[in-house]
C-alpha cells in the first residue's frame, strides 16, 4: 500500500466518524421531537376533554375532611379562614362597652407544594358559639372561634368579645403558626377619636369590612365577608356574617333574655 492509499483510507475513516456523529445527533433530535409531539398531543387531548380547567374544592362547614391530591398536581393555591369569635353582652348603664368578636386568622391565596396521590386532612373551625344573657352580673364574654388547618398550616380562631372600660379598646388579633398566615381582624371601634382613625382598618380584610358600631357596642371583625353589626341579636337582625368573621357586641337592660349571634364558621378553598 502506498502513501496515497493510506491517506485516502485515513480520510475516509474520519469522514465516516463525522457522518456517524451527525446521524447520532439526528436520531437523538428525532427522538426528542417525537417525545415533544407526544406531550403536545397529550396536552391537546386534555384540553379537548376539559381536563385542564381550573378545579376548586370548597369546604365551608365545620368539621374534619380529607382531600386527595390528583395526579399531576404539585402545587395548589390555598385560601383558609378560622372561625370568628362571638360578641359580648353588657348591661345598659353599666359604664362599660361591649366588644364584638374578632375575625379568624387566615391564609390568603398562598401557593402550597403538594404530593400527587397524597391524602391531606383538613379541619374547618366553627364560629364562636352564641351566648345568651338571662340575669345576674354585668354581662358575658363572647366565645372564641375554632382553628382551621390544612397542609401543616394552622389558623387560630378570632377571640370572643368582652367588656371594656373605654370605647377605643381592641381585642387582640388571632394568629397562625406560620408566616404564610395573616393575622385576624379585630373588633371595630365604637369611639371616634382621630388618633385611632387609622386603626379601623384593622377590623377589615380584603374580603370584607368590620361591622358597624353604636355608642355602647362595637361590631365584629371581618373575615371572608363582613363582620356582624354591634347591637345585633338573633331576635333583631338576620344580616349574614361572613365566613371567619366576628359577630357584634350586644347591650341589654336585663328586662328580657338576649343573645348574641355566633361567629362566622371557617372556610377552606383549594384551587388546582
Amino acid at each position: 500500500m502506498n502513501i496515497i492509499d493510506l491517506a485516502t483510507k485515513t480520510m475516509q475513516t474520519a469522514i465516516k466518524a463525522v457522518v456517524d456523529g451527525i446521524k447520532t445527533t439526528t436520531d437523538a433530535t428525532k427522538t426528542g421531537v417525537d417525545s415533544l409531539n407526544t406531550k403536545q398531543d397529550t396536552v391537546l387531548e386534555k384540553i379537548q376533554n376539559g381536563e385542564l380547567k381550573r378545579n376548586v374544592a370548597i369546604f365551608d362547614q365545620p368539621g374534619t375532611y380529607t382531600w386527595t391530591c390528583p395526579e399531576g398536581v404539585e402545587a395548589i393555591k390555598l385560601t383558609m379562614f378560622a372561625g370568628g369569635g362571638s360578641g359580648a353582652i353588657i348591661l345598659t348603664g353599666g359604664g362599660n362597652y361591649s366588644l364584638g368578636g374578632g375575625g379568624g386568622s387566615y391564609v390568603d391565596n398562598r401557593y402550597i407544594k403538594v404530593v400527587p396521590g397524597t391524602s391531606y386532612q383538613l379541619i374547618v373551625g366553627p364560629g364562636g358559639a352564641s351566648i345568651s344573657y338571662n340575669s345576674g352580673g354585668y354581662g358575658l364574654e363572647g366565645k372564641t372561634g375554632g382553628a382551621s388547618s390544612a397542609f401543616g398550616l394552622v389558623c387560630n380562631g378570632g377571640l370572643g368579645g368582652y367588656q371594656a372600660s373605654n370605647p377605643y379598646t381592641y381585642i387582640p388579633p388571632a394568629y397562625g403558626n406560620s408566616p404564610l398566615c395573616s393575622r385576624g381582624s379585630v373588633n371595630t371601634t365604637n369611639g371616634t377619636s382621630t388618633s385611632i382613625a387609622d386603626m379601623y382598618t384593622l377590623a377589615n380584610t380584603k374580603y370584607g369590612q368590620g361591622g358597624s358600631s353604636t355608642s355602647q357596642v362595637s361590631g365584629g371583625g371581618a373575615g371572608f365577608g363582613d363582620g356582624g353589626n354591634g347591637g345585633e341579636t338573633l331576635q333583631q337582625n338576620t344580616k349574614p356574617i361572613g365566613y371567619g368573621a366576628g359577630s357584634g357586641g350586644v347591650v341589654t337592660n336585663a328586662s328580657v333574655p338576649i343573645s348574641t349571634r355566633k361567629g362566622g364558621d371557617g372556610i377552606i378553598i383549594i384551587e388546582y
